[in-house]
C-alpha cells in the first residue's frame, strides 16, 4: 500500500477510476446543457484535499450551478460561506468604526431576504407607501432557501427546489388560512393541472409533491425500498412494501416488528392533560419516548432519522424534543392510525417547479413589478428573468443582494435611541445605513453574532438555539427507463448517500413543456440529513457540518453517481451514460434543531422562543424558526409579527 502526504494513494486511484466509469468529468455538450462547460468536477478533483475549515472556500467548492439567474446561487456557495465566516472569526472588526454611511434614513431595514423579509416588505409597504424599505440579502439573489436549480437536458428545462418546497392551496381549514388574502393579493392560482403520463409510465401512479411518499402516506403500489446490508440480511427491492406489513422485506424479525408497531400501531403516550401531556413531551427525547417508553430497539432511529432530519429539524430522535415530534405528527405522540391508500389526487399538498421559489417570486413581483421581467402572467413570474438593476433603485423597496449584514446596533441606549446603525460587506467593503427600526429575518446563528448590543436574556436565549445543516442534491437524468422497469416512481432507501427520491409529475405551465415518460429527461432530488445518533446535539449539528461542507463537489457527485448505479444498475441504469448532471445546494443551518426544554423552557427558565419572539428598543426578530417549525407559512406570521411590533416606533 502506497501513502503519501495526501493519504493513501491506492484509494484515491480506485476512486477515480470509479468516478470515470460512473462518468464523472464528461464534458458537457451543448445540445445537453447551456451556459456550462463541464458536467462536474472532473476526475482530477478527485484527488484534492478537502477543506479543514470553511472559510477560504474556492468556487471549485460550489460546482456545476446549471443555467439561469439562480446559476450563480446554488445553496450557501463559497462566497456566501466565507463572507458569513467572517463574522464568525470577527474580519470585519478593524474596519467597521471606519464604514462610510450610504444613503438616505430608512424607516425599516431588514436583515435577510427570504420569505420572512420579503413578506415583511410587503406588508409595510401595503399599510405604508410612503415610507423607506431597505432588504440587505447576503445571497446573489433573493430568496433564502426558496431558490431553484434549472438545467437544459435533450431541449428539456428541468427545474427543482434547492430547499424550501412543499405547498399548499391556503383555504379556511387548512394551516396556511391565515396566507390566503396573500396568495389572492400576488396573483398566485388556486387551482393547477399537472401533465399527465405517457409511455410506459402511464400505468404508474405519481404525486407532485417531493415529500408525500416519504411519510406517512407510504401506502401505495408506487414505492419501492431497496435494502442493503448491514441494516438487512440481503440486498434488493421490494415494491409496495406496507401491502404485506414488510412481510417481504430482508429484515431481522424484531426490526420488523418494531418498524410495524411504530408506523401503524404505537399508542399514544400521555402523561395527564394534554397540557402536562406537552411539557413531559418536551422534557424528554423522542428517542427517550421510542426505546424507553415504547420498548423500541434503538434500530429504530435508521427509520425515522432521515425523515426527521430532512422534513424538519436536522437531527437524530435521541437528540430532538419530543414536543417536536409531536408538531411532526410521528407514531406515540398521537393515536395510530393504519396506513390508508391515498391516490396523489386526494393529497393537498403539491411542489411548484421550482419549489417555493414560485410563491417568492410572485412576492416580489407584485412588490416591485420591474424587478422579474415580461408579464404578470404565471408562466412568466416563475421563469423570466430578473432584472437586477432594478431591484436597488431609488424606490419605496431596495433589495441589496450580495449584502452581508455584520452588525446591527442602536445608536446609543436601546430603550431611547432614535435610530439603529446597520454594517454589512459588499464587493469585500464596508458600508452603513441607519433605519428607524430593524428586522432580523436571519436566522438565530447569525442575529446572536451581528446584533452588538442584544441584551443578556437574548444572548442567553440564542445560545439555546440549535441548527442542523441539509445537502439539498439536484439530479438530471437523460431518462428513467430503470426505474419504471421496476414498477415504481418514488424509492427509499436506508444505508448509503441521501435516503428518498421520487419521480415528480411535472406541473404544467404554459410554454414551459416538461414531459413525464421514461424514455425522456426528468430531475431527482435527494434531501440528505446529517443525523448522528448517540451524539449531544450540539456536537451532531457541528459534526454535521463538518461533513457537509468538508466534502468537496467531486465527492458528492461521486457518492450521488454510486447511490444510483447501485440501486437502479441492475435494472440497466447507466450512471456515465444516464446522468446529464449533478447540481449541490449545501445549507449549512438548514434547520433549528430543537432539545427537550426548548419549547417549554426548563431548570425554571423561560423557553428560549418566548424570549427571543419580544422586540427590544427598535430591533425584532422575525425568523421563520422562532415559530417552533420552520415553513412559509410559519415565516410570514413571524414576519407580520415583528413588523406589529415595530409600527410604533416607525414615526
Amino acid at each position: 500500500m502506497v501513502k503519501g502526504a495526501n493519504g493513501d494513494m491506492s484509494d484515491k486511484s480506485t476512486k477515480r477510476m470509479n468516478g470515470l466509469a460512473l462518468g464523472m468529468g464528461a464534458d458537457i455538450t451543448r445540445r445537453d446543457f447551456v451556459g456550462g462547460a463541464l458536467i462536474g468536477s472532473g476526475a482530477m478533483l478527485l484527488g484534492a484535499a478537502s477543506p479543514a475549515t470553511a472559510q477560504g472556500l474556492t468556487p471549485q467548492w460550489d460546482g456545476y450551478a446549471g443555467i439561469g439567474d439562480y446559476a450563480r446561487s446554488n445553496g450557501n456557495t463559497a462566497a456566501v460561506v466565507n463572507a458569513a465566516h467572517g463574522i464568525r472569526d470577527q474580519l470585519y472588526e478593524p474596519d467597521m468604526a471606519a464604514a462610510p454611511l450610504v444613503d438616505d434614513l430608512y424607516d425599516l431595514v431588514i436583515v435577510g431576504g427570504g420569505f420572512s423579509a420579503l413578506i415583511a416588505a410587503y406588508e409595510f409597504h401595503k399599510s405604508h407607501p410612503g415610507k423607506q424599505c431597505l432588504i440587505l440579502e447576503n445571497h446573489p439573489i433573493f430568496g433564502g432557501e426558496a431558490k431553484q436549480n434549472e438545467v437544459k437536458v435533450g431541449g428539456v428545462t428541468l427545474t427543482a427546489p434547492q430547499g424550501s418546497s412543499e405547498a399548499i392551496v391556503p383555504g379556511p381549514n387548512n394551516r396556511y388560512s391565515h396566507v390566503s388574502e396573500l396568495w389572492d393579493e400576488i396573483g398566485l392560482p388556486r387551482s393547477y393541472e399537472f401533465v399527465p403520463a405517457t409511455g410506459a409510465a402511464a400505468p404508474l401512479q405519481f404525486t407532485s409533491d417531493v415529500f408525500s411518499r416519504a411519510f406517512p402516506n407510504e401506502y401505495t403500489p408506487a414505492l419501492g425500498y431497496f435494502f442493503d446490508k448491514p441494516m438487512a440480511t440481503k440486498q434488493g427491492w421490494v415494491a409496495d412494501p406496507w401491502s404485506d406489513d414488510l412481510q417481504r422485506a430482508p429484515l431481522p424479525a424484531k426490526l420488523r416488528d418494531d418498524w410495524v408497531r411504530w408506523k401503524k400501531h404505537a399508542p399514544m403516550v400521555t402523561r395527564g392533560d394534554a397540557a402536562a401531556t406537552d411539557r413531559w413531551l418536551d422534557s424528554i427525547s423522542y428517542g427517550d419516548l421510542l426505546v424507553r417508553e415504547l420498548g423500541m430497539s434503538e434500530d429504530i432511529f435508521k427509520l425515522s432519522d432521515p425523515f426527521i432530519a430532512t422534513a424538519n429539524f436536522g437531527v437524530s430522535a435521541d437528540a430532538l424534543s419530543g414536543y417536536a415530534a409531536k408538531i411532526m405528527g410521528l407514531p406515540g405522540t398521537r393515536e395510530p392510525s393504519p396506513l390508508r391508500p391515498s391516490a396523489p389526487s386526494n393529497n393537498d399538498t403539491f411542489s411548484f417547479p421550482g419549489g417555493n421559489t414560485a410563491i417568492l417570486r410572485h412576492i416580489v413581483k407584485a412588490l416591485l413589478p420591474d424587478a422579474i421581467t415580461g408579464s404578470g402572467s404565471f408562466a412568466d413570474i416563475l421563469s423570466a428573468p430578473v432584472d437586477f438593476a432594478a431591484l436597488d433603485r431609488p424606490q419605496h423597496t431596495r433589495i441589496r443582494l450580495n449584502a452581508t449584514v455584520a452588525a446591527v446596533k442602536h445608536e446609543g441606549d436601546p430603550e431611547t435611541s432614535a435610530s439603529v446603525n446597520v454594517t454589512y460587506a459588499v464587493g469585500g467593503s464596508l458600508q452603513r445605513v441607519r433605519a428607524r427600526a430593524v428586522i432580523v429575518t436571519a436566522g438565530g446563528w447569525v442575529a446572536r453574532h451581528i446584533v452588538r448590543d442584544l441584551p443578556p436574556s437574548y444572548a442567553t436565549a440564542f445560545s439555546q438555539f440549535h441548527h442542523a445543516p441539509i445537502l439539498v442534491a439536484n439530479v438530471a437524468l437523460r431518462n428513467w427507463e430503470p426505474i419504471a422497469k421496476l414498477g415504481i416512481t418514488s424509492a427509499r432507501w436506508f444505508d448509503g448517500f441521501g435516503f428518498f427520491v421520487n419521480v415528480r409529475q411535472p406541473m404544467a405551465v404554459e410554454g414551459a413543456a416538461v414531459p413525464l415518460d421514461p424514455s425522456e429527461p426528468a430531475m431527482l432530488t435527494f434531501y440528505v440529513g446529517y443525523p448522528k445518533a448517540g451524539l449531544p446535539i450540539a456536537a451532531q449539528t457541528a459534526s454535521g457540518r463538518a461533513d457537509l461542507f468538508g466534502a468537496t463537489y467531486a465527492e458528492l457527485e461521486l457518492r450521488v453517481r454510486e447511490q444510483l448505479q447501485l440501486m437502479f444498475g441492475p435494472s440497466g441504469f447507466d450512471a456515465r451514460r444516464d446522468i446529464a448532471g449533478v447540481i449541490f445546494n449545501r445549507w449549512g443551518h438548514a434547520y433549528m434543531a430543537p432539545q427537550p426544554g426548548f419549547y417549554f423552557g426548563s431548570d425554571g427558565n423561560p423557553p428560549p422562543l418566548e424570549v427571543v419572539r419580544k422586540r427590544y428598543g427598535r430591533i425584532a426578530f422575525g425568523h421563520s424558526e422562532l415559530s417552533g417549525r420552520q415553513s412559509w407559512g410559519r415565516a410570514a406570521s413571524e414576519g407580520r409579527r415583528a413588523l406589529e411590533q415595530l409600527l410604533d416606533v416607525i414615526a
